[in-house]
């Protein structure tokens, strides 16, 4: 292998062969990333900014300016790693001047040998045991953020210290890892180079895309998968300042206009058995802001009771709507026997099917309402109020390599009362406007140890 100085990596000539061989030109601030030729460099980058597209024309050109030179990229995921050795076959394999100095392997790994420069793609996964041994000339680490700091320090640098090699992490924010420390580094002044680019720095971007992910995302995730900011407590769904929000709504009182008045009530049901609790949450939302008016939560019991108690409650809030978790061990069935035991009462049941994508959306949907103050929640010295502020505390989103997202309690922890919370709120987005029900308030009603609100 051949070692590159990094003084004569030439980004100016590879920036221009990118135009003669390929017709690609970089828009200015992915120009400004190419241009750096430092010998660390980080970005913290927007979505849809475009890094795949640069590192895949920055890979190809630096292999055909340097022959006999060694890149290795690295992801979290093999399917990760591959998006860039897919880009860079594609340039290499689409220009006449190219394609004949072009070999592709596809497995075991990605490997394209260009002229006698080679790029391989490798995964970072199983403490990076696939890149112990390797040397290389330079080491892409796409998505970096969601790479063991152990594998960047203990097996990544490692490879680049006989070359004097350049390291490249490319990423999307997620927490104060390694990324961030070296980020930090290059930012502040030490001789890597750091460079934040939020989506918008792409002009070919939608703006109007943008602004709907920032009305469709909470407001960190927006910040740090848009905007490529670090966000403190970043796996965090729901902000400190929004539950207290939400909280300081609840204790202010509701006063309605007359004895009785009119409501409409819906519920949110998320079934469990034993390790688990199944919740009940009824929110008010014939109001502005929206109201929880009770909440139910136990465990324990045979599926037959828990619906029982279940269909209890939709009478006893004079529910006209609920969304039941159709996703649980049995999720059919419970939902038809709950039909069956509200029939007559007035109250729709629908079921709702988690998937990763449909989740997200439920739990983002709240997210949003909590952080613009469309929910009132109850006082916390009411029942099941503690266990509800303390999963809202608790509950965290996993960013996946690829953009996916898992939301869930933290080890350890319920999230059972966000999940019942979130399709309540979910289903009172879609409330039928004509289903209004009026009854005298439920202030004071304990009834079967449920709190009434």
């Amino acid at each position: 292998m051949s070692t590159v100085s990094r003084a004569g990596s030439q980004p100016r000539l590879r920036l221009a062969l990118a135009k003669a061989l390929w017709n690609w030109q970089a828009h200015p601030t992915q120009r400004e990333w190419l241009l750096c030729d430092a010998s660390v460099k980080t970005a913290a980058c927007g979505r849809r900014w475009g890094k795949t597209e640069a590192q895949a024309v920055d890979a190809a050109s630096f292999a055909l300016v340097h022959d006999g030179s060694e890149q290795i990229v690295v992801a979290p995921t093999y399917d990760q790693a591959s998006l860039i050795a897919r880009g860079v076959e594609r340039l290499l394999l689409g220009s006449p001047a190219t394609r004949t100095l072009t070999q592709v392997r596809r497995t075991p790994y990605p490997l394209i040998t260009v002229g006698r420069s080679r790029i391989s793609a490798r995964t970072a996964d199983e403490d990076g045991r696939a890149l112990r041994g390797h040397r290389a000339d330079r080491v892409i680490v796409d998505e970096a953020a969601f790479v063991r700091d152990s594998v960047i320090s203990e097996v990544i640098q490692p490879m680049l210290a006989d070359s004097d090699g350049q390291l490249i992490l490319i990423s999307t924010p997620y927490g104060r890892n390694l990324f961030w420390k070296l980020w930090s580094q290059g930012a502040s002044g030490n001789p890597k180079a750091a460079f934040r680019f939020p989506s918008s720095a792409n002009p070919h971007i939608s703006a109007r895309y943008v602004e709907e992910q920032r009305e469709r995302l909470p407001e960190r995730a927006f910040r740090a998968e848009y905007l490529a900011e670090f966000v403190d407590d970043q796996a965090q769904v729901f902000a400190w300042t929004d539950i207290q929000q939400c909280f300081e709504l609840g204790r202010t009182p509701h006063q309605p206009s007359s004895s009785v008045r009119e409501r409409r009530i819906v519920a949110g049901i998320d079934w469990a058995r034993y390790s688990d609790w199944t919740v009940c949450a009824a929110v008010e939302c014939a109001c502005d802001p929206w109201r929880v008016v009770a909440l139910d939560r136990f465990q324990g019991l045979s599926w037959q009771a828990a619906v029982e108690r279940v269909a209890g409650f939709l009478k006893d809030t004079e529910a006209c709507a609920a969304l039941s978790d159709a996703t649980a061990t049995g999720g059919d069935a419970l939902l038809e026997q709950l039909c069956v035991a509200v029939a007559g009462a007035g109250c729709e049941v629908d079921g709702y099917v988690f998937t990763s994508t449909s989740k997200q959306h439920l739990v983002e949907n709240l997210s949003v309402v909590m952080a613009r103050g469309g929910l009132a929640l109850p006082p916390e010295e009411l029942s099941h109020s503690g266990a509800l502020i303390h999963e809202l505390k608790s509950y965290q989103y996993v960013q996946r390599p690829g953009g996916a997202v898992s939301f869930g309690a933290a080890p350890g922890e319920h999230d059972d009362c966000v999940t019942a919370l979130a399709l309540a709120v979910w289903q009172a987005k879609n409330a039928p406007q004509w289903r209004i029900m009026t009854s005298g308030a439920l202030l004071g009603d304990r009834r079967r140890g449920r709190a009434l609100w």
